[in-house]
């Protein structure tokens, strides 16, 4: 299915906990001066407008960045991030991000991950895309096809994931945050993640998932967590107790093989701050686990 549409629901709490765990392991990569890459299987249209009719119908962004944003004595390791999104002006690249005379903007904007990576990529580093819906496929195509060290392929994530494995560069991370609107979703990414493990076991996997009152994250957890990578495969959610509406995502959930050092000390760190600072249905935590110890 191709019905659904990260616009409605960018910028929220859920986004935040994914972007800012992107962001501290772009951070460790960049450490090192050999070249990176990042694979991103389910891209989007690669920014938001936060004022669009899309985000307005939800507002879910006002119980996320916004509140962040008004939130006080984030942690430090958040920082980067936040600065990245504060300043994030597209209509201010133009044309290098993709931005149409003749469409209207009203902003605030928000970056997908695509453009959380690219602000962190350097000369010899690539970023390799993916996205098959049609409309948000041409509409991310226009905001990156200026961009050499960006590769961007109309196809299914799931299976592109597998075929691209390993890749040229073999310091890097796969992102996978598939919508998740068909069951089949929750089977699909933990076949796609391991296999792509087994052909790259030293790489950095991210796998996002929602946490719903009727979902399927345990299955999820149970087959990642059967993965026995040597750095180890980390679970951190962040959720409210109690759900809202059905159906209704009440938190949001990573399982990382391979993190960085330390990743685990500071995402809590972050996630706890969260929990504190932005609008959940319900009394709300973060937690951390590890399904596999490292080595």
């Amino acid at each position: 299915m191709l019905s659904y549409l990260h616009g409605f629901h960018a910028g929220n709490f859920a986004d935040l906990h994914k972007h800012a765990a992107l962001w501290l392991i772009l951070a460790h990569l960049r450490k090192k001066k050999k070249p990176f890459c990042v694979i991103d299987t389910h891209a989007g249209s690669g920014w938001y407008d936060l004022g669009s009719e899309q985000a307005a119908k939800t507002g879910e962004w006002h119980g996320g960045i916004g509140a962040a944003q008004a939130g006080k004595n984030a942690p430090e390791m958040l920082q980067g991030y936040m600065d990245h999104v504060a300043r994030f002006d597209p209509v201010g690249h133009g044309r290098d991000y993709g931005v149409r005379e003749s469409d209207e903007y009203t902003g605030p904007f928000y970056p997908g991950s695509p453009f959380i990576v690219r602000e962190m990529l350097r000369e010899d580093d690539e970023l390799v895309l993916m996205e098959l819906h049609p409309r948000e496929h041409k509409t991310l195509h226009h905001r990156v096809k200026r961009d050499p060290r960006i590769h961007l392929h109309k196809r299914d994530g799931y299976e592109g994931l597998v075929a691209m494995m390993p890749p040229a560069i073999r310091r890097g991370l796969v992102l996978m945050d598939p919508s998740y609107d068909v069951k089949q979703d929750y089977q699909k990414a933990a076949n796609a993640i391991k296999q792509a493990w087994d052909k790259w076991p030293t790489g950095t996997f991210m796998l996002w998932y929602p946490i719903l009152e009727d979902g399927f994250d345990a299955e999820l957890r149970q087959s990642i967590g059967a993965i026995k990578a040597k750095g180890g495969v980390l679970c951190a959610e962040l959720a409210a107790e109690h759900g809202g509406a059905k159906g209704r995502m009440r938190g949001t959930g990573l399982l990382v093989i391979n993190p960085p050092w330390q990743f685990d000390q500071d995402l809590d760190a972050i996630g706890t701050w969260l929990a504190k600072t932005c609008k959940f249905p319900g009394p709300t935590h973060h937690s951390i686990s590890w399904l596999v110890a490292a080595a």
